[in-house]
């Protein structure tokens, strides 16, 4: 797996058929796991859709998701990993955070309630994968301002 590069700056847009699929995968994981705010974003920071609602500003996570991805895609290379990590699991003593590379492009990026296991999460987080790579991957638009 791969990171756009520094010199890079691809914008992403989802159609209105795509953001609506979306927002009900990303509705559909929140309620059946009880996570706080569901996001899906970019490797770049961009928040393309997102449920549920969190007292901070989510466009913001959705940048320092993107930059932890980064970083952590930085230490995999200096431990010799050939490929990125997939899942980065943050555990607070209120609520946690859960990320999952969908692919090299986009996140889903969940914030949940330190009480609902992680395993929920997980094995939920998988189901969504799959169902927002098919959204995705069905008309995507790209505009590129290299």
């Amino acid at each position: 797996m791969s990171f756009p590069g520094k010199d890079e700056f691809r914008k992403v847009f989802l159609t209105e058929n795509q953001l609506r699929t979306a927002e009900k995968v990303l509705k559909e994981f929140a309620t059946k796991t009880g996570s706080s705010a569901v996001i899906l974003g970019d490797m770049t920071g961009q928040l393309l859709a997102k449920y549920g609602a969190f007292d901070r500003d989510l466009e913001i996570f959705s940048v320092l998701a993107a930059s932890n991805f980064a970083a952590t895609a930085e230490m995999a290379k200096q431990i010799g990993e050939k490929t990125t990590f997939e899942i980065l699991f943050h555990e607070g003593s209120e609520r946690s955070i859960y990320l999952v590379s969908l692919n090299e492009r986009y996140i889903l990026e969940i914030i949940f309630k330190a009480t609902i296991p992680p395993g929920t999460i997980r094995i939920y987080s998988k189901k969504a994968k799959e169902k927002l790579l098919e959204v995705i991957s069905s008309e995507e638009v790209e505009v590129d301002f290299s």
